[in-house]
């Protein structure tokens, strides 16, 4: 007999109590997307981010979707993660081969340096294309898929592919430079992610610097993160602090990541962030997530755009331009090299400095910060 799987209703946590440091993000208003002069007024607010705030983060809103539609997608979350571990693992990421479509578990790693067990768990669901047909699926996430698919898709068509034009034609591209790159229906490895934080105690917590995440930046393109109301998440400014995200009911924070970063020489900014231990009102809270990971197709070089403000700006150097694509590193290969080096290892961090190189391609995977007079992971 089929099991039905039923979802009750995620009870939204109440937000904390306590005046944090907000950080201000540049508002994009999709409904302005397809209004008379909509996409200059969205192409303004994107540069304005990029270059005025020296930020890749951005608090996206009138995206399509209702209130009811994402409140429904955190009832799957709690719904799967209220299932017995065994079942959850039954579909579990081969992080140790690259792999990132699946379950991973908490508890299975130590925090590096100490003897505290990462609290964090994640499943990414694979795209519903031809690529994916026969890809394993929970049996929950099956029973579900229409509702699941739909969401699924619309974050990229609704949200990503307006964001991938806008980006373009910020930089002055054809517009559909990056929604080429990132098509839907081709092979990449894109998911909606729902993930638990799980509540640490005080002196666990301490010893890994308050912090549930380390400082880092994102694999693919961009991080679709839709609101939540447990706080912790915090983005790092171009002065050297961090500042909290604050909620906004219907909203998406989307960030700029990688491989975007790479193909644009740093001008959309893979922008640092992490996730601390949340104020003393939420600390007890089993913190769900909801967020979209968009990648560029597996086979796309990660190579500079030819872009005419990129050249005016001088991002672009004489080897960027006569760069050899045939030699240059794909997004599927430097997806999987990142995921490998990251969730394949035993202990989760790395030295801060530690850099990450696959091909031409490196970035810094970890960062420090002096706090008391020593240097320590974060």
């Amino acid at each position: 007999m089929a099991i039905s799987y039923p979802i009750p209703k995620w009870d939204r946590p109440q937000p904390t109590s306590y005046e944090l440091k907000w950080a201000e993000l540049t508002e994009l208003p999709l409904d302005l997307f397809d209004a008379p002069g909509g996409k200059d007024e969205l192409v303004r607010r994107v540069k304005h981010a990029l270059e005025e705030d020296d930020l890749g983060f951005w608090s996206v809103t009138n995206t399509g979707f209702s209130e009811e539609e994402i409140e429904h997608q955190f009832a799957l979350a709690q719904a799967f993660y209220n299932l017995p571990l065994e079942e959850r693992k039954s579909n579990s990421i081969d992080a140790k081969n690259g792999g990132y479509l699946g379950y991973r578990a908490a508890y299975e790693r130590t925090i590096n340096g100490t003897d505290v067990l990462d609290n964090m768990e994640l499943l990414n669901i694979p795209k519903y294309t031809k690529d994916f047909a026969n890809t394993p699926r929970h049996e929950i996430i099956k029973v579900h898929e229409a509702t699941i698919a739909d969401f699924h898709r619309r974050c990229w068509y609704d949200v990503a592919r307006k964001l991938f034009v806008l980006f373009a034609l910020a930089l002055e591209l054809p517009e559909n430079y990056f929604v080429e790159r990132h098509d839907y229906e081709k092979s990449s490895q894109d998911h909606l992610r729902y993930m638990m934080y799980h509540p640490r105690s005080e002196e666990d917590d301490a010893k890994c610097n308050n912090l549930w995440s380390w400082a880092h930046t994102d694999y693919g393109s961009l991080t679709l993160l839709f609101s939540q109301t447990v706080s912790g998440l915090q983005v790092k400014f171009a002065d050297g602090t961090y500042r909290d995200i604050k909620p906004k009911k219907g909203s998406i924070v989307v960030n700029v990541a990688d491989t975007l970063s790479f193909m644009t020489k740093g001008y959309l900014r893979s922008t640092i962030h992490r996730v601390t231990r949340p104020p003393p009102d939420q600390a007890h809270i089993h913190r769900i997530g909801v967020l979209y990971g968009c990648r560029p197709n597996d086979d796309v070089k990660v190579v500079p755009a030819p872009s005419p403000l990129l050249d005016r700006l001088g991002y672009l150097t004489a080897e960027d331009k006569a760069v050899d694509e045939a030699t240059a590193v794909t997004a599927g290969e430097y997806v999987a090299a990142r995921v490998k080096a990251v969730h394949g290892s035993q202990t989760y961090g790395n030295a801060p400095g530690t850099k990450f190189k696959h091909g031409n391609l490196e970035i810094l995977e970890n960062f420090g910060e002096v706090k008391d007079g020593s240097k320590t992971s974060i």
